[in-house]
């Protein structure tokens, strides 16, 4: 399930406040894995040129409407549509990036399966950055538009993984690092920690 379809549930109203608390929490977290996978540090920014409102990083990804033609996002204050971007922090570096959506991401990604993932990053940054933001792999985004992605694209996982074990769900986790979920299931019972709890995992910041 890509991150647009997992931030786009209907909550009844007296959950709608938990509920997006939750999923800032939850896509903080996932936005950190991916980071220390990749060895990077990302952050989705949008403000609107209109009104001036900031949007948070559930904001934008809850405004995009899927289109791949259609590069915006919509402003929460105004329902402004403009481009967010992706800033991406590296060793010492800063790079400011556009943010796709998960379907311009998908429909841009085709035709390029032969690049390594390192390869896809150096050329097209910010293709390979939407796509493991809303997929956790790049193999992940591949299989959603029927392509076999043949390169294998983070060995050294496990130890960047640990410190997120019962923070996240282990399904995001194993779609993160791209391994079944069992995998990622005996990793945290062998290591003691409790699965994850929504309510204990808000109550920890």
């Amino acid at each position: 399930m890509s991150l647009g379809m997992q931030l786009s549930q209907s909550p009844q109203p007296s959950q709608t406040h938990s509920l997006e608390l939750s999923q800032a929490h939850r896509l903080s977290l996932r936005l950190a894995l991916i980071g220390e996978l990749w060895d990077e540090r990302y952050e989705p920014q949008a403000v609107c040129p209109k009104c001036r409102r900031a949007l948070t990083p559930t904001e934008i990804i809850g405004g995009f409407n899927q289109d791949p033609n259609d590069f915006t996002t919509e402003c929460t204050g105004c329902c402004h549509r403009f481009p967010p971007e992706l800033v991406c922090f590296g060793n010492a570096s800063r790079v400011v990036l556009p943010f796709f959506c998960d379907s311009q991401t998908l429909h841009q990604l085709s035709g390029k399966e032969r690049l390594s993932p390192k390869q896809l990053a150096s050329e097209h940054p910010a293709i390979f950055r939407s796509a493991v933001i809303h997929h956790g792999s790049v193999r992940r985004a591949f299989e959603r538009i029927g392509i076999r992605y043949p390169f294998e694209e983070i060995a050294d996982w496990k130890d960047k993984v640990r410190g997120f074990l019962g923070r996240l769900p282990d399904t995001i986790i194993a779609e993160c690092v791209d391994v079944s979920v069992k995998v990622i299931r005996l990793m945290r019972r062998e290591l003691g920690i409790a699965r994850f709890n929504p309510r204990l995992a808000m109550e920890e910041d």
